[in-house]
């Protein structure tokens, strides 16, 4: 009995510090994405493509939900500058859940961002995005490829 009960008890250790370093994981990618989508919505914010094509990877792909995959910095870089002189700003990133495997860190999240319509009326418009993100030799934290679509 004695056994069994040590066995127990030491099974309950490793599982719950399994799970407590699951969990501090999945914290852990939380803090990442803070960081990693705050500085995306500045760059993008200030209207830099330049610099937000430098927060992807040389060979990243890119689907902005249209059928579309663009590869590489220059696509990358191409789209967003379109994005910002129709008038695109004011973008935002709301991680709904995250998933970290040692220096990858898959984020799902909801994305908002102001801009016109049209005639010319301000409209906010958002959806749904999923990104994919490495950490380089570096230690940073670079998006390898990103998929996003767009609510009504």
């Amino acid at each position: 009995m004695r056994k069994f009960l040590s066995t127990l008890t030491l099974c309950s250790y490793i599982i719950g510090g399994s799970v407590g370093s699951a969990m501090a994981n999945e914290d852990d990618a939380t803090k990442i994405l803070a960081s990693v989508n705050a500085t995306w919505n500045k760059t993008f914010n200030a209207g830099d493509s330049a610099a937000l094509a430098e927060l992807y990877t040389e060979d990243a792909t890119l689907s902005p939900g249209n059928g579309e995959i663009l590869v590489g910095q220059q696509q990358i870089v191409n789209l967003f500058k379109s994005f910002i002189d129709n008038g695109v700003h004011n973008h935002s990133i709301e991680t709904v859940n995250a998933y970290r495997n040692q220096d990858q860190i898959v984020q799902v999240a909801k994305w908002q961002a102001d801009g016109v319509n049209d005639k010319k009326e301000g409209i906010t418009f958002g959806g749904v995005l999923m990104t994919v993100i490495k950490q380089n030799s570096d230690g940073k934290w670079i998006t390898q490829s990103a998929v996003w679509n767009m609510g009504s």
